[in-house]
């Protein structure tokens, strides 16, 4: 951001908003002059959300640079704004409608599921009309589905930015697109981010005898081996351990129909886990995955399915965004200042997120590595009562202090803290910096 005074009044919205997370601009501004320069801010039409989100992007680089291996996640989640149908008189009634957006980030993952943070993100809004059996006859380049090769598009400018690191795009079903096997194709080795996509459609598919599809020649292929996941517990399924049996191969797609012509076959190698024994009256799991990666043995498919089950930290990042940031509470009159807003909440969310996910990959490692000396010591002091140790505690420790904050037990068998009692010692930290702070500037002015 050029302008140094956008700059500045984007450093305080920061840290208003990161220290008043779940609370509204106005509650989290100290003042009505700080509340109207946050708005104003948002209502520039000089700021563009690409500028908010470029300093912390280019800090997200150089946390790539420094990984083996980097899983780009890109999702799509809705937000929905309740508005004001209009100013008029409608007795004691008032009438509001309600607005749908979407957010497409593309977030940073390692492999062990730390939030690297945010490299870009797309925010629109669909037409109140809805598109139907036209959808078919639009290019590509008009219809949301583009947002997914933009992103592959932004996964593959890493690649050139951190040659050292291994860049991985990882997508749902949403991302399985001809277009996009097309373009990872033609693109040079250097130039190429590999992928990593769960299959939606059963394609027609090129096989010894004549043309098949994707599901029937998978389940013809050879077993590579077993491998058994544990799965957590979610609405319609309970809580196990599954044996998955792994098989893979490359699989050629047929050309496929678009209103300016055909597109060319293009080939994949694809990777398919299917739940050998399921347990009575549940449906087997099963993952249809399609990469640019061979996948030769074993320990290679396990490897790729373990990348892919990390996609599910993007779900968690929504939460934290949704939930701790409450971003859909937002009271802004256009889309420019929503998307403005939700830059700078991105960022907030992020930090909550790596806390909680650092605790858990580098547990052993100095809490210096997430906090600050002030913040750890803060910490500290609210929940030891007593002062800090010469020797900063560990990363876990810190973070399981500062979610006992938020009111994490922490007892035997609890596990570790998830976001939501991370967020909520996060704001009680914070809250506990501002009043240090306040303490300071009314101590100094007695000294004068």
């Amino acid at each position: 951001m050029a302008d140094a005074r956008l700059k500045s009044r984007l450093g305080i919205l920061l840290e208003r908003l990161g220290e008043h997370s779940t609370q509204s601009i106005p509650a989290a501004c100290r003042g009505w002059a700080e509340t109207q320069a946050a708005y104003r801010f948002l209502n520039n039409g000089k700021v563009d959300a690409r500028d908010i989100l470029d300093g912390h992007s280019l800090a997200t680089l150089g946390r790539i640079s420094r990984e083996p291996v980097v899983l780009l996640v890109q999702d799509t989640t809705f937000l929905e704004y309740v508005r004001d149908a209009g100013k008029h008189d409608y007795g004691t009634l008032r009438r509001s409608r309600r607005e749908e957006y979407l957010l497409h980030p593309t977030v940073a993952f390692t492999p062990e599921r730390t939030n690297l943070g945010v490299l870009g993100a797309y925010f629109w809004q669909r037409p109140e009309e809805p598109v139907g059996h036209l959808r078919a006859q639009r290019p590509l380049e008009e219809k949301e589905s583009q947002r997914w090769l933009l992103s592959y598009e932004l996964a593959c400018q890493v690649r050139r930015l951190c040659p050292q690191t291994r860049v991985v795009s990882v997508a749902d079903r949403e991302g399985d697109i001809h277009e996009w096997f097309l373009d990872a194709a033609e693109r040079a080795a250097e130039e190429q981010a590999e992928y990593l996509i769960r299959a939606k459609c059963n394609r027609r598919v090129a096989a010894e005898g004549g043309n098949s599809y994707l599901w029937e020649a998978m389940r013809a292929a050879p077993v590579l081996g077993s491998h058994e996941v544990a799965l957590a517990r979610q609405p319609g399924r309970t809580a196990r351990t599954v044996r998955l049996e792994l098989r893979a191969r490359r699989a050629c797609f047929n050309k496929a129909r678009r209103p300016g012509g055909n597109l060319p076959p293009v080939d994949v190698e694809v990777l398919y886990a299917l739940e050998s024994d399921p347990p009575k009256g549940e449906e087997p799991i099963e993952w249809m995955l399609l990469t640019s990666i061979p996948v030769k043995d074993i320990e290679t498919a396990k490897t790729l399915l373990g990348w892919y089950r990390s996609r599910w930290e993007i779900e968690i990042f929504f939460r934290v965004l949704k939930q701790g940031c409450r971003v859909e509470d937002l009271r802004l009159e256009t889309p420019e200042r929503v998307e403005r807003a939700l830059a700078v909440y991105l960022i907030v969310a992020w930090r909550i997120h790596h806390i909680t996910r650092a605790s858990r990959e580098r547990p052993e490692a100095p809490c210096t590595e997430v906090f600050s000396d002030t913040e750890w010591e803060t910490v500290y002091l609210l929940q030891k009562r007593r002062k800090p140790p010469s020797k900063p505690p560990t990363v876990r420790q810190l973070t399981r202090m500062l979610a006992q904050l938020g009111g994490f037990l922490a007892r035997k068998g609890d596990g570790e803290p998830g976001v939501e009692t991370v967020w909520r010692g996060y704001m009680v930290l914070q809250q506990s910096l501002q009043a240090l702070e306040i303490r300071d500037a009314v101590a100094a002015r007695k000294c004068v």
